[in-house]
């Protein structure tokens, strides 16, 4: 709401800095990191008093091994993680701007899917405790769905087209249609969720890597909101994009004060409420800007997560063999005998360095 203090600034000149989407930005950061230090010590109380704890109950007696000391830490930190973003971007988001009030909703509606799922998980509900796999993805492709709806009903002139990544647009740009650009869209947008789930297992893995990714997309919402940049690197302007990146600052603000208490040793778990709402809202705010095609470069190590679970099953399917001692990768270098921080800290440094090939291909077109 900040946006409107701008209005009186006839009356008051330094109002018009409210304008400015670099210092809404840097508020919206700044906001949801202080709200996530303040509200979190009482949030952690509140989950305890729930006994909203983790089992720690796993499918290999090794990994349940490893992670033993971790048992009674509490889960659904992403409610916490998700509130802030919401209360932050509220306060410095222009209202009036559809695409970051739809990527709100992106961010709301796939952190519901998760607290369901960690509610049921708790409560010991479901046939498979939680919801199955089956009733997750069609919740997922649900709100997709309407998002997709609604995307399209802001009559953006390229929505349906790519941006191949080392081409130029104004030579490239192939129109995948209503109906192909929607199922493009679903397995982005549903990929990149479950992607960012796999690799949420180790204190600080999933969020550290969240950090780097969403930076990379809050560089690409600023360049493609600002005409004289897209001009500059050959990329559509995006009229409403610019807000993104206010969106983008404060999801950075929060993950950094939600790893303030994820840090080895954890006082708490993003669960699926967190880590199924930034996959998606990462994976939106890419879809929104055209960059959907460096996507799985910037999150490198989500899509290596993601990937070592869908090889390790068609394998031992197919041959009744395992590719990795365990999957996803994370626990493959557990079971190899890295420590938790080695394998935490070495993949965030894979993070920082797919990060920076996602934004090296701005000079690419």
């Amino acid at each position: 709401m900040l946006r409107y203090l701008a209005q009186f600034s006839e009356w008051f000149g330094p109002l018009r800095v409210f304008e400015s989407i670099t210092v809404r930005s840097i508020l919206a950061l700044f906001f949801a990191f202080a709200f996530s230090l303040l509200a979190g010590p009482k949030f952690l109380r509140w989950l305890r008093g729930k006994r909203a704890t983790e089992n720690m109950d796993k499918d290999s007696q090794t990994l349940q091994d490893l992670h033993a000391v971790k048992k009674g830490t509490p889960t659904m930190g992403g409610l916490l993680l998700v509130g802030c973003t919401l209360l932050s971007a509220l306060l410095t988001c222009n209202p009036e701007n559809e695409l970051a009030m739809l990527a709100l909703g992106v961010l709301a509606g796939f952190a519901a899917i998760g607290l369901i799922d960690d509610y049921w998980k708790l409560k010991g509900l479901g046939k498979n405790r939680g919801l199955s796999k089956r009733q997750k993805f069609i919740a997922q492709c649900l709100v997709t769905l309407v998002v997709y709806l609604l995307l399209l009903a802001f009559h953006e002139p390229n929505q349906t087209k790519l941006l191949i990544p080392f081409t130029k647009w104004s030579q490239v740009h192939p129109d995948l249609g209503v109906f192909g650009y929607g199922a493009f869209f679903l397995l982005v947008m549903v990929g990149s969720s479950n992607a960012v789930n796999l690799t949420d297992g180790l204190d600080g893995l999933a969020a550290g890597i969240s950090v780097m990714t969403i930076l990379t997309c809050l560089v690409f919402a600023y360049v493609c909101g600002n005409e004289v940049l897209c001009n500059y690197f050959l990329i559509p302007h995006i009229t409403q994009a610019g807000e993104l990146t206010i969106l983008c600052a404060a999801m950075i603000g929060a993950v950094m004060g939600f790893i303030w208490f994820n840090a080895h040793p954890a006082m708490v778990f993003m669960g699926d409420t967190g880590s199924l709402a930034i996959g998606a809202c990462i994976a939106f705010v890419m879809l929104s800007v055209k960059q959907e095609l460096v996507l799985p470069l910037a999150g490198g190590v989500f899509v290596l997560e993601a990937l070592s679970v869908l090889l390790q099953v068609i394998s031992f399917r197919t041959t009744g063999k395992r590719i990795f001692k365990c999957a996803p990768f994370h626990h493959h270098l557990e079971f190899s005998g890295w420590h938790e921080n080695q394998v935490v800290v070495r993949l965030w440094i894979m993070g920082a360095i797919t990060a920076a090939l996602g934004l090296l291909t701005l000079k690419m077109h």
